[in-house]
């Protein structure tokens, strides 16, 4: 489980921002404080849990995804463990501003056996409209782990005007939104964690 931490620092010339001639703190509260925030809170939740899930899992935070996905890279590459042991990969980028219609979306849950299926389960009675993707993989660091055949999932709240700009601060933060959305990727974590069948990779278009 992971989220990554880089943003675009003061911006400027020769950076990502979508504001070059702006001299100013891009805070990144959304991209990516919100999945790192998020990684934190599952990660206590789950410490506290009673009950231990039946697979391991490693929480990891990245650094320079916005500098090509180069951390994740990195780290596929040096695996603590052998590589064929990571059966999903599940990242959140950019969860912090839930909508008004509740969506959260989700690409690459068709890389792993009824992955479709449980995540839309999973958002039943879960307060969101889980939008979910077989496919659609799209950038972010769990690109890596894909293109290295283990099985993904990405979950963001969409994009925004402020996006990569010095104006993607906390007062646009839906922390209540967050919250839901940690529950539910809380969920889908330990329901894959527990998994009953084996996790096996499937490819998608």
């Amino acid at each position: 489980m992971g989220a990554h931490y880089d943003h675009w620092g003061w911006g400027g010339k020769g950076s990502g921002s979508k504001k070059k001639d702006t001299l100013a703190i891009h805070n990144g509260a959304d991209d990516n404080a919100s999945g790192v925030s998020a990684l934190l809170s599952i990660l206590e939740e789950l410490h506290h849990a009673k009950t231990a899930p039946k697979r391991s899992i490693i929480f990891i935070s990245f650094s320079a995804e916005e500098e090509g996905l180069l951390g994740s890279k990195y780290f596929v590459n040096h695996l603590p463990v052998d590589k064929n042991a990571v059966k999903v990969m599940i990242n959140m980028d950019m969860v912090g501003r839930l909508n008004d219609k509740k969506e959260l979306y989700m690409g690459g849950a068709g890389t792993f056996p009824d992955g479709v299926e449980l995540m839309k389960k999973l958002g039943e009675n879960s307060g969101l409209n889980s939008i979910v993707f077989a496919g659609d993989v799209g950038g972010s660091d769990h690109v890596t782990f894909y293109k290295n055949n283990i099985s993904v999932i990405g979950l963001h709240t969409g994009g925004h005007p402020q996006y990569h700009t010095p104006e993607d601060d906390t007062a646009l933060i839906n922390s209540e939104g967050a919250i839901l959305v940690s529950k539910y990727i809380y969920n889908a974590l330990t329901a894959i964690a527990n998994y009953e069948q084996p996790l096996t990779f499937i490819k998608q278009n």
